[in-house]
């Protein structure tokens, strides 16, 4: 008979592990309210990332498996994250933050309902004030999403991470709710000051590519037609809306990727901007949680800023690149780094 008190018995150290989803449900090695909390939830985020790169090879033969059984006539595409992707962030675990892993294999996945979810209130609200058949209960509408008593000609299919660089796509992240009493309360003397303390909340983010297919039930010539309107319109609200939790500040975004050989397919992310160009970019949270002000460019990379604009998270502006390093850029405002460097030499030749 197996001892119970022996089941129960916190496990003393995770040195290795290959299902990221059973280490985050099952291995915290403490109570939450036990005071070794903190280090012992950071041992385990640590092990969670690093769990996906032990089974990248049973996923592989699983990826391919999955692809080669799914049903044609459809439309797919590689759609590669822009920053970070974060899917299922209120979901509830020992960890307090969550996110969608595949049941099986422990790695991200984007569940097709949420696909068909933002795909249809992107239908309904951008393509809808173009052409009203895409308008909720209109032709177009009903044939790709249906309704409750007739369900639409598309299947959205859940969307599976590329097994390439699989050990990387699990990244831990941060965000710093200032107002904690003001956003849970009722109280309406708890309203938002300047005088919070910042509570610094860390997570489990998501970088990389995903295969996605959408498929059609009607064969032939028409059906292909109907799948491909579908991915179009669903690269469209990824790239526009986003997709999953804190789309707002930047995450969420995919790209659809169009490689022209597999050694551009599964090819690293790369800094795309040089020295003394001017880009559009997004501020978001500071990835390590310190509070600074932090800008995400278009390639998925970012950096801090010397003397930054006062804008809020979410918010755009134009910065310029003045630094590239190996993990991201140095920002300045525009015309502010010559004006740097003329004071500096005026001040040199009045010595």
């Amino acid at each position: 008979m197996t001892d119970a008190k022996a089941c129960r018995r916190p496990l003393e150290k995770i040195s290795r592990g290959e299902h990221a989803g059973l280490l985050r449900d099952r291995y915290l090695k403490c109570p939450v309210k036990a005071e070794n909390y903190v280090n012992a939830r950071k041992e385990l985020y640590e092990t969670i990332c690093a769990a996906p790169k032990t089974s990248a090879e049973v996923y592989k033969t699983a990826f391919e498996k999955y692809l080669g059984c799914l049903p044609g006539p459809k439309a797919e595409g590689l759609f590669k994250t822009k920053g970070r992707l974060v899917i299922g962030l209120g979901g509830q675990n020992v960890l307090e933050t969550g996110l969608t892993l595949h049941h099986t294999y422990g790695v991200p996945i984007i569940p097709g309902s949420a696909l068909k979810g933002l795909s249809a209130h992107y239908c309904h609200n951008v393509w809808g004030r173009v052409n009203r058949s895409f308008c909720r209960d209109e032709e177009f509408y009903l044939t790709i999403f249906g309704k409750a008593e007739d369900a639409g000609h598309i299947i959205f299919h859940d969307a599976w991470i590329t097994p390439f660089l699989l050990q990387e796509c699990l990244k831990l992240d941060v965000m710093t709710p200032h107002h904690g009493d003001y956003y849970i309360g009722n109280d309406p003397s708890k309203a938002p000051t300047d005088f919070d303390d910042p509570n610094p909340v860390t997570f489990l983010s998501v970088v990389g590519a995903f295969h996605i297919v959408v498929s059609c039930d009607v064969p032939g010539v028409e059906g292909k037609k109907w799948a491909d309107l579908s991915l179009q319109l669903l690269s469209e609200a990824l790239l526009h809306w986003g997709i999953g939790g804190k789309t707002n500040v930047g995450y969420g975004r995919l790209i659809q990727d169009n490689p022209t050989n597999e050694e551009e397919a599964h090819a690293k992310p790369v800094l795309r901007h040089k020295k003394g160009e001017v880009l559009d970019v997004i501020r978001v949270e500071d990835p390590k949680g310190k509070g600074r002000i932090y800008f995400l460019a278009d390639d998925g990379f970012g950096g801090f800023v010397r003397n930054p604009p006062q804008i809020s998270v979410g918010e755009n502006t134009r910065l310029e690149v003045v630094g590239v390093m190996t993990e991201g850029y140095d920002f300045a405002v525009p015309g502010s780094r010559e004006e740097h460097l003329r004071q500096k030499k005026d001040k040199k030749g009045r010595r």
